[in-house]
């Protein structure tokens, strides 16, 4: 007797389409649980067996994202300086979304109405933050070290993210944060020569 499935497989990806779909259509407040489930095919059951809430279908892509992020890091052929560290880390982690651009912009679009959703997005910088600290600590940097190249890093990328998803005729991603290391380090020595 062959078993079959409960809910399809490919379940996640629909109701992220379904929801990306539903959002853009009558906007994330105006979208509900249920409505999103009904585009994708499923039940509110099986949303909620993929996303705790309505608002983690907007960051679906960090459990791939993520991951990715922290293994650039730990893979990195060492010893490595830490500006080239965060250049192939970040230019990694470019080259992933790159293609992604359209879903992104759509995505940002969403965040950007709705402050509760800003916050979350604050939430997930501040959590990847403390996952690239970690892996840094691990590679055999200072912790305080480790925790500012963290920082900076964070702002180059989401700097560069947002110029990228704001601008449809620039330069690539990781192009935008080849030209941000350097500018970084200028206004470092800027400010530290006053």
């Amino acid at each position: 007797m062959v078993t079959v499935p409960r809910w399809p497989e490919d379940s996640r990806s629909r109701l992220v389409d379904a929801a990306m779909s539903l959002f853009g259509e009558h906007g994330y407040s105006g979208t509900t649980v249920d409505e999103i489930a009904a585009r994708a095919g499923v039940t509110a059951r099986t949303f909620f067996r993929h996303f705790a809430d309505k608002e983690e279908v907007l960051f679906a892509d960090d459990d791939t994202l993520l991951p990715g992020l922290l293994a650039s890091i730990a893979a990195a052929p060492g010893p490595i300086a830490a500006d080239a560290l965060m250049l192939h880390a970040l230019t990694t982690l470019a080259a992933v979304m790159q293609p992604q651009r359209p879903a992104l912009v759509a995505r940002q679009r969403i965040i950007d109405t709705d402050v509760s959703l800003t916050g979350r997005e604050l939430a997930k910088q501040a959590r990847w933050q403390q996952g690239v600290t970690a892996t840094l600590i691990e590679r055999g940097f200072d912790p305080d070290e480790a925790e500012i190249l963290s920082a900076i890093g964070f702002a180059i990328f989401v700097r560069a993210l947002h110029a990228w998803l704001a601008d449809d005729d620039g330069p690539d991603l990781a192009d935008r944060i080849r030209d941000a290391l350097p500018r970084a380090r200028t206004v470092l020595d800027a400010v530290s020569a006053r």
